[in-house]
């Protein structure tokens, strides 16, 4: 597990969260991110920690699936991020 400070953890947080809004990172990597900057975890451990295999986390991981948020939300929630749905108005 890394070892972080409170202050280390919120501005990496804020940065996925950023990078998250602007389209520059996916979910997938996301996960990722969160796994490894934040608690320096190989996928099996991490897997284990939230209590899914390792292969719904590497899908996951590498956009090879389209899970349900219930999962998604599970993996995220350790790094404080949770989806949500959000109305988006569009000029016709």
């Amino acid at each position: 597990m890394v070892n972080l400070s409170a202050e280390e953890r919120k501005q990496i947080l804020a940065e996925l969260e950023t990078d998250l809004i602007k389209n520059i990172i996916t979910i997938g990597e996301l996960v990722k991110q969160v796994r490894t900057r934040l608690y320096g975890m190989t996928q099996t451990q991490y897997a284990k920690f939230i209590k899914v295999s390792d292969k719904t986390l590497r899908d996951i991981e590498k956009g090879n699936t389209d899970p349900r948020f219930s999962v998604l939300n599970k993996i995220l929630a350790p790094g404080g991020f949770q989806l949500s749905v959000r109305a988006v108005r569009r000029e016709l």
